[in-house]
């Protein structure tokens, strides 16, 4: 069905045509009572001429209306005129992902941004209990500034079969059957709904690791020469590695799009908040170890994040000292506090020293808030939500994130728990002043303390981590910047009245910062510009700018506290692959490595 221009659909005048979309076709229109201009899809006349599938559409296109979100697009009006029936939409000026995927694979960095954000449009839409069902290419708009929105949240549904339990649970095919639309489409179903099986939002998750997998590789995951080999595919069969393809995409993100692409629905992520999360922190190069390189020589890795990170203690005054004193230290005495498998955050000791408080996230699942005696070798989950430790005041209260789609910082009254009350959105970096109940912040690039009086902004930088002085007169922290196809960090300390200066410059990139209150220097970690890959050292400056290397390994160290009596709080990182086996007859695995 082809509309002239300046024909009238109800309220809207046909303006120009711009192409099929999936189900039905589309049309610049204007809405002649606001006067602006709209996306007008109109639908097929199997649906137009089918009062129960007509009432069926405007009850979906009402559920997807409700979801405000900028990833997803708008949908301002449905209904029927005419025998027409139609939807208007947000206009949006940019192309397709198909149409941006015919030029081949896209660069990592652009990967990772459009993927966070389709994640995250898609985690708003579950947590409303919203299920896209037909997630494709041809679904994820680019607009010429970079955002990504996605297309056709309920019309999936529609183009099933009244039958309610074939509704629901049978496999997504467009309204159409030409071989090239049901390859369109079957080429992104899950396992499951490619069987037919009942489905929740787990299967977008694997319709966005298909897509993910052929944005890192130009490639589809499971193309084949039908609908049904392709589907065939989909359940039996695994794609060709990322890694074998294409071997400069980061290690992480492969494990990103293995954990979306399990075959089974528990092997993916829990909530789609949790995929966006790890998108958006591999994108942000906030996640505390590197993040390119080669990948490691295995013959399987296991699906998930197999970064174990071991959470140590060092103790040994004498390292502190080192730089004024100009003595060769005491070897420094390591022990292990932590002992699960999975990814650590931030950590920090209580005021008196005795207690360690952490957020890690083991064996897969969502971040949590952990506390620790020094003598014991067990760790307790604070009854708190998902959250990551931000700092620890002088009076025991923390100050923790808020495992949202963008962080919450709030306030905990004791190291113990208690009801979290929240300060600021979109804030993941802060820091209690010593002595005192107030909180420096990072918010927009900016400095902030106390809350709302800026001390430093970075234009077009990013700041993180910020430490006060144990004496509470300056603040140091990690500014980098990125420029295209480089990076750079350098470490300021800023004073109270806002005067600022860079003690240590010319890093590629710096993490996780603690001052040592026994030789007032800052502690960093950091890779060198032309280093070698993988390895994070520990560094430690003055405030005049003295610069020493406090240790290099083969791993990857991050310094999260140090306390009164020179006891340094580590987060030591490895890059760590098995090889796992699942022998014919069983259903568990045998760790072959």
């Amino acid at each position: 069905m082809g509309l002239e221009q300046g024909s009238r659909v109800g309220p809207y005048e046909i303006l120009a045509p711009l192409g099929a979309g999936g189900m039905g076709e589309v049309y610049r229109a204007r809405d002649a009572r606001l006067g602006r201009e709209v996306a007008l899809k109109v639908l097929p006349a199997s649906v137009s001429s089918d009062p129960e599938r007509l009432k069926r559409f405007e009850k979906e296109a009402r559920s997807a209306s409700s979801l405000n979100h900028p990833n997803i697009v708008t949908v301002y009006d449905a209904g029927e005129s005419g025998g027409v029936a139609y939807l208007a939409m947000e206009l949006v000026a940019g192309l397709t992902l198909r149409e941006l995927l015919a030029e081949g694979p896209l660069p990592t960095r652009r990967v990772l941004a459009i993927a966070a954000q389709a994640a995250d449009g898609l985690a708003k839409a579950h947590e409303a209990g919203i299920v896209h069902r037909d997630l494709k290419p041809e679904n994820v708009m680019v607009t010429k500034d970079g955002f990504a929105k996605i297309l056709d949240f309920g019309l999936a549904k529609l183009t099933q079969p009244e039958d309610t339990s074939a509704a629901t649970h049978a496999p997504t095919l467009s309204a159409g059957t030409a071989p090239g639309i049901v390859m369109g489409t079957a080429g992104y179903m899950s396992p499951e709904q490619a069987q037919g099986r009942p489905l929740d939002f787990r299967s977008d998750q694997f319709s966005l690791g298909s897509i993910l997998y052929e944005m890192t590789t130009g490639r589809r995951a499971f193309a084949r020469g039908s609908a049904p080999e392709t589907m065939a595919a989909i359940i039996r069969e695994e794609p060709e590695a990322i890694g074998a393809l294409v071997p400069a995409v980061p290690v992480p993100l492969r494990w990103i799009v293995e954990r979306c692409l399990a075959k089974a629905p528990e092997e993916r992520y829990a909530s789609t908040r949790d995929l966006a999360r790890d998108l958006a922190r591999l994108r942000d190069g906030l996640s505390e170890a590197s993040l390119t390189g080669p990948a490691p020589a295995t013959a399987s890795a296991r699906r998930g994040w197999p970064i174990p990170l071991v959470l140590g203690l060092v103790a040994g005054a004498a390292v502190g000292a080192v730089a004024v004193r100009s003595i060769r230290p005491a070897p420094a005495d390591w022990r292990l506090v932590t002992f699960g498998r999975g990814a650590v955050g931030r950590a920090r000791f209580s005021p008196d020293g005795q207690t360690i408080l952490y957020g890690a996230a083991w064996e897969g699942k969502p971040v949590q808030l952990y506390s620790t005696r020094l003598e014991s070798a067990e760790s307790t989950a604070l009854p708190l939500p998902s959250a990551s430790l931000v700092s620890v005041s002088s009076t025991g209260k923390l100050a923790i994130a808020l495992a949202r789609a963008s962080p919450v910082l709030a306030e905990v009254p004791t190291l113990a728990g208690g009801a979290p009350r929240e300060i600021l959105e979109d804030v993941e970096f802060a820091d209690w002043a010593p002595g005192s109940e107030s909180l420096a912040v990072i918010r927009d690039s900016r400095l902030e303390f106390p809350i709302g009086k800026v001390l430093y902004d970075a234009p077009g930088g990013q700041l993180s981590y910020p430490r006060f002085s144990p004496t509470g007169d300056a603040i140091a922290l990690v500014e980098s910047h990125n420029t295209t196809g480089s990076s750079a960090a350098s470490i300021v300390v800023v004073t109270l009245d806002g005067a600022h200066k860079t003690v240590s410059s010319g890093w590629e990139v710096a993490f996780s910062l603690a001052w040592n209150p026994r030789s007032d220097e800052v502690w960093f970690s950091a890779r060198e510009k032309a280093g070698p890959f993988g390895g994070l050292a520990l560094h430690a400056v003055s405030r005049s700018g003295r610069h020493r290397v406090v240790a290099r390994g083969p791993d990857l160290l991050f310094a999260n506290d140090i306390s009164k009596d020179g006891r340094v709080l580590l987060a030591q990182a490895e890059w760590r692959t098995s090889m796992m086996c699942r022998p014919a007859g069983t259903t568990r695995e045998v760790d072959l490595s």
